[in-house]
């Protein structure tokens, strides 16, 4: 097991969430624990009493797509609209057992098969491609290369807490994954794989167990523990390479954290119990944030930096309601569709970024001009998905002076017609 690099610097900061959550009443009252959205039309909510929800309007209306009275849904996985798997745990007589939901058609038909052993708890599932998935859970870890027709045991380390329980896998490419889990009081433990789930190495143990975790990017992962109990102080954990070394730092919050993703490449929210805990520089520093009506809040997602989805106890679906700016961001511009920002740092010395947030899928063109109004450089132009992004620009090679830039965008690829433009002014100082 690898030795923890410990970091103990918390910074407080204070700042404001970039937005708000609306509470919709879904079509049940059961207990929602589970949520995944491929995108903002294909939404998939699960929960208590077997319930799978559907909606393909942000939460307006929903289609139950699975109902089974005495079993729970402890986890749901889709790799794209119409491919997805759930676990559903319950009872038969004395025995304890999981079966194992999948569809081809986005859920309106659920296909069951049961998992063997019986008498285990399978808390998560998740697939790399149509064939090959992991599950895992409390005595149970195993991986399939037929899609599930066949389960096959993992191959643990012998590490101490190797053989906890697992709540939670994801993969970040092809073939590298993580697992979080452990037990209250006992320990709190995270694996990787790097051979598509068939073999799994212990990086990491904590005092309290981990619920879920978010990919930063291709090689950077954060998951938070949790006490139950109240006793131990949360902590972040955070690796930048692919689970060769992890950094942790305590937090001044107690609670637990069950789901957790991120609305950019720098904001993260989690659940908390009755709040959200919430980062506005990548997990650097935090804060808490009460639920809308201290709602139980038990998982979240987002699928782009304006749209986010909740589910909390009730059958109640939270959505994300985007607000212009936080303090930290300085907003130059912003039209219906497009947000910009002010490039940082500014004044600025060589280097500097520009961030853009877009609403939809469009055509977008960057370009910087001179005092003259002259092209100094065109930064990009392209097809673009509806998201969060920040673009570099090197001014070495120019001099000292105010640098005009201009995003324009379009539904249509077109040198002549942008239905937005939006401006802003840059300093660059030598």
């Amino acid at each position: 097991m690898r030795v923890l690099i410990f970091s103990f610097i918390f910074s407080c900061m204070n700042f404001a969430q970039s937005g708000n959550w609306q509470i919709i009443q879904t079509k049940v009252t059961a207990n929602l624990k589970q949520i995944y959205a491929v995108d903002s039309l294909n939404i998939w909510v699960a929960g208590d009493s077997g319930y799978i929800l559907y909606t393909s309007d942000t939460g307006n209306s929903w289609q139950i797509q699975n109902y089974n009275p005495g079993f729970e849904i402890n986890d749901i996985f889709f790799i794209n609209s119409q491919y997805g798997w759930a676990v559903e745990n319950g009872a038969d007589g004395i025995d304890v057992i999981n079966n194992i939901l999948h569809t081809n058609d986005g859920g309106q038909t659920w296909n069951s098969k049961r998992f063997r052993p019986d008498n285990v708890i399978i808390y998560s599932i998740c697939f790399v491609d149509t064939i090959n998935g992991v599950v895992a859970g409390n005595q149970v870890f195993a991986y399939t290369t037929d899609n599930g027709l066949n389960w096959i045991e993992v191959q643990r380390d012998s590490a101490t807490f190797s053989n906890f329980p697992v709540r939670k896998v994801r993969f970040v490419n092809d073939t590298a994954g993580f697992a979080v889990g452990g037990l209250f009081d006992r320990g709190g433990v995270i694996w990787h794989s790097y051979d598509k789930g068939f073999s799994w190495i212990t990086d990491s143990a904590y005092a309290d167990p981990f619920f879920d975790m978010v990919v930063m990017d291709s090689v950077s992962v954060l998951t938070i523990a949790s006490d139950i109990e109240r006793s131990f102080p949360s902590a972040v954990f955070r690796t930048s390479d692919l689970g060769q070394s992890w950094f942790y730092e305590e937090l001044p919050f107690y609670g637990v954290s069950t789901g957790i993703d991120k609305r950019t490449s720098y904001e993260i929210w989690g659940t908390f119990g009755n709040e959200f805990i919430f980062s506005s520089d990548a997990g650097n520093s935090w804060l808490t944030i009460e639920s809308p009506d201290s709602i139980l809040v038990n998982d979240l997602t987002f699928v782009d930096s304006i749209r986010g989805f909740a589910v909390t106890e009730g059958g109640k679906f939270l959505k994300y309601i985007f607000k212009v700016s936080s303090v930290s961001e300085k907003v130059v511009n912003f039209s219906e569709g497009l947000i910009l920002y002010q490039n940082y740092p500014n004044p600025f010395n060589a280097k500097t970024k520009i961030r853009i947030d877009l609403m939809t899928d469009s055509y977008l063109n960057l370009t910087v001009y001179n005092s003259l109004g002259e092209v100094a450089r065109e930064i990009f132009k392209g097809y673009l998905k509806g998201g969060t992004y920040e673009f570099d620009f090197d001014a070495s090679s120019f001099p000292s002076g105010i640098y005009p830039y201009v995003v324009k965008t379009s539904n249509a690829l077109s040198d002549y017609f942008f239905e937005n433009k939006l401006s802003g002014k840059m300093i660059l100082m030598k």
